[in-house]
C-alpha cells in the first residue's frame, strides 16, 4: 500500500535517536505577511543566506504548515546549516503525513544520506508516490469541451453533468450514452459564463451552477471580472428558470462549490472572497452569511446529515466547519497530525464522513475522513485513491451512492491566463469512479520495527 504511516511503537524508537513528528499545527502569534516572508526567503536564498533563509521558511511553515514545499525546503535548509536532527524531524512529520518525496534527486541533503535513518525514511516516502486504490474510468471529457470544472449527478436517472470554464457549457451524458452533449449555452441561458460549480436538486427539479468572469472564459470582458450569480436550470430541459446575482461591492467575488439543504436553501463558497453565501428559497439573490478574513481560498463546501455543522476547505489552511444557528460559529475540523490538510479542492459529506481530494500535495490522493459522532474530530484516515496514473491534478467531484466520481485531470496547468492551450492539444479528462465505503487506512511500519530490533535499521550516529 502506498499510503503508509509509522506505528507508535515505531516512533517511540525513533524519538529515542534524538527525531521527533512535527506539530502541524499554525502558530496564532503575530506574524509577518506571506507575501513579505517570501521576499525574504527568496533575498535570502539570492544571498546564499542558507541561515536566514531557513529561518524565513520556518515562520513560512508556521503561518502555512500543510504546505508541502515549506516542508520540503525546510529539510533542505535544516542540511545545509547541520541541523540534522531537525531536517529528519521534519522529514518524518512528511512522512507520517502520507507525503511523498525522492530525496536523493536532492543533491541539497546529501550530508543527511550518510545516517541509516535517511535510507528508511526515503525508502517510505517513495513509496508513498505509487499508485494505490481501486479506480475505474466512468466517462471521458473529450479535448473539444476545454477546461471541465463542475460535475454532478442525477441521482434518479443517472445522468452525469459536466460545467466547462473556457466556453462556459453544461454538458450532459446519460447513462450508456458515447459522449457528452450541450444541455445548456451562454447562447441560450442569459448570464451564464465560466461554470465553477453544479448540483443537482432532484426533489425539485433543479439544476443550479456557479458561474462568474473569470479570464479563461472565452467571451470574458473585463468589466465581468468579479461578477458572479447563481442560475437554476430546469433539470429536465436546461431551461433558464432563474439568475441570483452577487450584490457588486466594489470586491470581486466568484462562487465556486454548492451544497443545498433539505429546505432549499442554497450555500456556496466564494473563491475570491473568505465569504460564504446563502441563498435561501424566495430570496432576490444570495447573501454574504459568513466571512472569516483570516481564509486564503474556499474551495469545498458540505452540510452534515443533521444541518447542523457547515463544513468548508481552506486550499492552504485545511478544514474548517460552522456551527449552524442564529449566529454561525467558525471552528477548525479537529485531526490527528498524521493528517495533512493542505491542497483540498473537491469536498464532500459521506454518511459521517468526508470525502477529500487533495491536489496541492504529493501524492495527489482523495481521502475519506471519518469523523467523531458529534462531527467535530477527524478520528480515522481512509484512502480512496492515491497517485494514480490518471491523476493530472484531479478536481472536483460528485457523490454517487457509495462511490465517487470525480475529475482526475485538469486543464489548468496546459493554459495560459487567457484560458490559451499552451502546448497542444489537451488532453480528454477522465471522469474516474472509486468506492467509498471500501477504503481502508493500514498502518505500516512493524517490518522497520523488527529490523531496527536486529539492529539493521537506525542507530544514534552515522554509517562508516
Amino acid at each position: 500500500m502506498s499510503y503508509r504511516f509509522l506505528n507508535s511503537a515505531l516512533l517511540t524508537l525513533l524519538l529515542s535517536f534524538g527525531v521527533g513528528a512535527g506539530t502541524g499545527s499554525a502558530q496564532a502569534a503575530e506574524a509577518p505577511s506571506i507575501a513579505q516572508l517570501m521576499q525574504r526567503a527568496a533575498q535570502a536564498w539570492a544571498a546564499e543566506d542558507h541561515a536566514g533563509w531557513t529561518e524565513a521558511l520556518e515562520a513560512l511553515h508556521r503561518q502555512r504548515p500543510w504546505n508541502h514545499d515549506f516542508m520540503r525546503q525546510l529539510v533542505i535548509g535544516y542540511a545545509l546549516t547541520d541541523q540534522t536532527a531537525k531536517a529528519f524531524s521534519m522529514m518524518l512529520t512528511m512522512q507520517q503525513q502520507g507525503l511523498a518525496e525522492n530525496w536523493d534527486e536532492i543533491e541539497a541533503v546529501e550530508s543527511l544520506r550518510s545516517y541509516p535513518l535517511y535510507e528508511y525514511l526515503r525508502d517510505l516516502m517513495r513509496e508513498a508516490g505509487q499508485p494505490f486504490g481501486e479506480v475505474r474510468t466512468a466517462a471521458m471529457v473529450e479535448r473539444k469541451w476545454p477546461m471541465p470544472e463542475a460535475i454532478a449527478q442525477d441521482p434518479e436517472t443517472g445522468r452525469v453533468f459536466v460545467g466547462t470554464v473556457r466556453d462556459g457549457l453544461v454538458l450532459v451524458r446519460a447513462p450508456g450514452a458515447a459522449g457528452f452533449e450541450v444541455f445548456a449555452d451562454p447562447e441560450r441561458v442569459a448570464g451564464l459564463q465560466a461554470v465553477f460549480a453544479l448540483h443537482v436538486d432532484a426533489e425539485r427539479g433543479h439544476l443550479w451552477a456557479a458561474t462568474g468572469g473569470a479570464s479563461q472564459y472565452r467571451n470574458y470582458r473585463i468589466s465581468d471580472y468579479g461578477r458572479t450569480a447563481l442560475i437554476q436550470l430546469d433539470l429536465g430541459s436546461g431551461a433558464k428558470l432563474g439568475e441570483f446575482r452577487v450584490l457588486p461591492d466594489g470586491v470581486p467575488h466568484l462562487l465556486g462549490a454548492i451544497t443545498q439543504a433539505a429546505d432549499g436553501t442554497v450555500y456556496a463558497a466564494d473563491s475570491l472572497a473568505p465569504i460564504v453565501y446563502r441563498l435561501v428559497p424566495g430570496a432576490e439573490r444570495p447573501e454574504a452569511w459568513i466571512a472569516q478574513p483570516t481564509f486564503t481560498g474556499l474551495r469545498g463546501i458540505a452540510l452534515s446529515a443533521d444541518e447542523r455543522r457547515l463544513y468548508v476547505s481552506d486550499y492552504e489552511l485545511g478544514l474548517y466547519f460552522f456551527e449552524l444557528g442564529e449566529e454561525a460559529r467558525t471552528f477548525r475540523l479537529g485531526a490527528p497530525e498524521t493528517l495533512n490538510l493542505g491542497g483540498i479542492d473537491g469536498l464532500y459529506r459521506w454518511r459521517n464522513s468526508l470525502v477529500v481530494i487533495q491536489n496541492g500535495i504529493t501524492p495527489e490522493r482523495v481521502l475519506r475522513l471519518d469523523l467523531s459522532e458529534d462531527g467535530t474530530v477527524v478520528e480515522q484516515i481512509a484512502a480512496i485513491a492515491v497517485a494514480q496514473p490518471e491523476f493530472d491534478i484531479p478536481t472536483w467531484g460528485t457523490l454517487a451512492g457509495d462511490d465517487l466520481l470525480f475529475f482526475g485531470a485538469s486543464h489548468w496547468q496546459h493554459v495560459d491566463s487567457r484560458g490559451r492551450v499552451t502546448a497542444p492539444p489537451l488532453a480528454d479528462v477522465p471522469i474516474l469512479r472509486s468506492p467509498v465505503d471500501r477504503a481502508e487506512n493500514v498502518v505500516v511500519g512493524s517490518e522497520m520495527i523488527e529490523r531496527i530490533k536486529h539492529g539493521d535499521a537506525a542507530k544514534d550516529g552515522k554509517q562508516d
